[in-house]
């Protein structure tokens, strides 16, 4: 004999029960769903905020934002849009759904009193809207948009812009992570611009500190680097160098009788002829005073010879004679102090002969060997 069927009002509960579990577990499986979306979002702004701390190379930094906007809110497009001091906006760089991060065709692709120029002008920190706005920023808008300022130490350095979300909204989480990306990429820029600048001041130190300031050529510090660096090269090699020593005449008559200042204009139209009459890898620098320095590397004797002879010919016509005196390597000396010494001792034996002429060490061993004009 079977169960006697339940009453009416028990299978309506039990059906209203096993709706509200439906229900319930619904709502469980849409939070879990959310959650696991905030994880992975989570995870990929961890990922790209660890790339962030790593790098100050400014475009790889600019490329990780745009790539992790994209990875992370789903969004169709990324753009970057840099702000000038001058309140200017330019187009800079943009990142479609494949990860691809190019260059903007046009800087000025954006519509004027947009969004952007309220950002820009410091109005708002966060717009959003539909492509059917006035203040939509792009002809080209794809459904909603959201830009979001690039703030640092109160000064905005761009606005960082996603359209084409995967639906028809924008939702307050997305909003928050482009407020995320905006406020750690504006630090990792401005790291980076810190660092550019730094890099650039060092840079500029270690170019005036091995840097003649009134002629502007290689000073004695540069030259003691880069002699003893072709010294080097030649003895690994085997090949010759001439170094030589140059003088400017009479250049305390010239201060004496003409003032300082048409001395040190004498010295640099001297330093700005032998510039040009060197060649590109020889090494041109100001010793001291009126003493300057040629070294021409893989030069042979009779070669140097005659590039004395060229340089004494340009300095004469520019009015700034001079006297020089030559040492080789390794015929002469093989080491930097006893080039210098010897070619010292040429540079003397030059003014000895007159002044406005060449002379080779003179080797005691070996007859004099002379280039005079």
């Amino acid at each position: 004999m079977g169960a006697a069927p339940a009453p009416p009002d028990d299978i309506d509960a039990l059906r209203s029960k096993i709706a509200q579990l439906q229900e319930r577990l619904a709502t469980l499986e849409a939070e879990r769903d959310e959650y696991a979306q905030q994880v992975e979002e989570l995870f990929v702004l961890q990922q790209v905020f660890s790339t962030l701390g790593s790098s100050l190379e400014l475009t790889d930094i600019l490329s990780t934002v745009l790539r992790g906007a994209i990875e992370a809110l789903k969004f169709g497009r990324v753009i970057l849009f840099d702000v000038l001091e001058s309140g200017t906006i330019l187009r800079r760089l943009e990142c479609t759904r494949d990860g691809g991060v190019e260059p903007s065709a046009d800087e000025r692709a954006y519509r004027p009193d947009s969004a952007l120029q309220a950002i820009a002008r410091g109005e708002e920190q966060l717009a959003f809207g539909s492509a059917h706005d006035e203040r939509a920023p792009l002809d080209d808008t794809r459904h909603f948009y959201c830009a979001a300022a690039l703030f640092t130490r109160n000064v905005l350095r761009g606005i960082l812009y996603a359209d084409d979300p995967p639906k028809n909204e924008i939702s307050d989480n997305q909003m928050r992570m482009l407020l995320d990306f905006a406020s750690q990429a504006a630090i990792a820029i401005e790291n980076a611009r810190l660092y550019e600048e730094t890099r650039r001041l060092l840079e500029e130190t270690q170019r005036l500190a091995l840097t003649d300031s009134l002629t502007g050529i290689a000073n004695r510090r540069a030259l003691h680097e880069l002699f003893e660096h072709e010294l080097r090269t030649a003895e690994r090699y085997g090949t010759p160098l001439a170094f030589a020593i140059l003088d400017l005449d009479d250049l305390k008559t010239v201060n004496d009788t003409r003032g300082h200042s048409m001395g040190d204009a004498a010295l640099r139209r001297f330093a700005e002829v032998l510039t040009r009459n060197a060649r590109r890898g020889d090494i041109v620098a100001r010793y001291a005073g009126d003493e300057f320095v040629l070294v021409m590397i893989r030069t042979s004797r009779s070669a140097a010879n005659k590039a004395a002879e060229r340089i004494l010919n340009a300095l004469r016509e520019a009015e700034v004679p001079a006297s020089i005196g030559i040492a080789m390597y390794p015929d002469d000396a093989t080491d930097a102090q006893a080039i210098f010494f010897a070619a010292d001792e040429a540079l003397y034996a030059a003014k000895l002969a007159g002044k406005n002429c060449s002379r080779f060490y003179r080797n005691p061993d070996q007859p004099l060997d002379a280039a005079a004009t």
